[in-house]
């Protein structure tokens, strides 16, 4: 089966991750859009940040445009619209609005490449796929930013594919070390503690939990510079500690001085709200630290790009055979080199 097709059998919306840039998403996303033209599956595509130009605006290097194909839908900004070439028929002007436009929904008339600058936020995202959806959309692909992992939350997408490659590092050991890094963070066990589960749905900000289930609100703006005032309010009969927003290094090391550490739960909403370096990470691990999330994030696939915009080259097989090893997830696709 190929990878459209399972997707679809699967999900209703998938995003594309990348690890950083250049590391394959908008190939993969090319990918995708011809395997399901060649199975007639009728997709929708939106972005959550720019892409479909060029040239990187960051990094200044060549990427490739993104073609679609008559009959997709996609949902893009206006200014975005005189920029593409392929033929666009308006279905919709949204009153969802980005720094470069209003958000449109097209149905393509004639093949040719675009250029994608979707919604900025979680609740607009959302909204642009029930529109594409709505419009015809058998899957809806989101074209994640790399400073956006949002774009995998569980509140807007079904799963992500998690695109990944040479240009994280020259180190092959370290690729392959950050990308199991992601697939940990993103496969983190769902909260077991039924009970728990109902008081998390209730308490919208960080917050301490007891052995008896009482919750106590630490008086804090945000958890991410909190977490000696946290660390405070543990005690023995501490037992979850809800943290709402990221879940970085410093607040997780601040909160592992606790004499009662081993004895907690970290619960935090998903695996995209940790931002903790691997060696950090795996080192609060041994230390005793226990995690949680509210909800776990799906992965589709994982896709490699073995080529750096630096100029160097991993052997394709090798790093998927490597990536296979350390995650033991089976499915790590090279688009470019054919997928499966």
């Amino acid at each position: 089966m190929r990878l459209i097709e399972e997707i679809k059998e699967n999900y209703n919306t998938v995003s594309i991750i990348g690890l950083a840039k250049n590391a394959g998403k908008t190939v993969t996303l090319n990918y995708l859009i011809e395997e399901s033209f060649e199975n007639n599956i009728n997709i929708g595509i939106t972005s959550t940040g720019r892409d479909g130009e060029t040239t990187d605006v960051v990094t200044n290097t060549e990427k490739p445009m993104i073609f679609v194909e008559e009959g997709m839908i996609i949902a893009t900004a206006a200014s975005r619209l005189k920029i593409s070439d392929a033929k666009l028929e308006i279905l919709e002007t949204t009153s969802c609005h980005t720094p470069m436009g209003e958000i449109i929904i097209c149905k393509i008339k004639g093949s040719g490449s675009v250029q994608l600058a979707g919604p900025v936020n979680l609740k607009d995202t959302a909204i642009i796929c029930s529109k594409l959806k709505s419009y015809g959309a058998e899957l809806v692909i989101i074209d994640g930013a790399v400073d956006r992992r949002a774009a995998s939350s569980p509140l807007i997408s079904d799963a992500c594919i998690l695109s990944t490659g040479a240009v994280l590092s020259r180190d092959i050991n370290k690729v392959v070390e950050k990308t199991a890094h992601a697939i940990k963070c993103y496969s983190l066990k769902e909260i077991e503690d039924i009970k728990l589960r109902d008081i998390v749905k209730k308490v919208e900000t960080t917050a301490l939990i007891n052995k008896d289930y009482e919750v106590y609100v630490p008086e804090i703006k945000t958890s991410i510079n909190s977490g000696k005032i946290i660390r405070n309010y543990i005690d023995e009969n501490t037992r979850y500690i809800l943290i709402r927003g990221a879940f970085t290094s410093s607040l997780a090391k601040e909160l592992s001085d606790s004499k009662n550490f081993k004895n907690i739960k970290i619960i935090i909403e998903n695996g995209t709200k940790i931002f903790i370096d691997p060696y950090i990470f795996n080192n609060l691990l041994k230390k005793g630290m226990k995690l949680e999330v509210v909800k776990k994030i799906n992965v589709a696939a994982i896709t490699v790009n073995p080529v750096s915009p630096y100029g160097y080259t991993f052997e394709s097989s090798k790093l998927i055979n490597e990536i296979k090893k350390s995650t033991k997830y089976d499915k790590v696709i090279d688009v470019l080199s054919g997928g499966e």
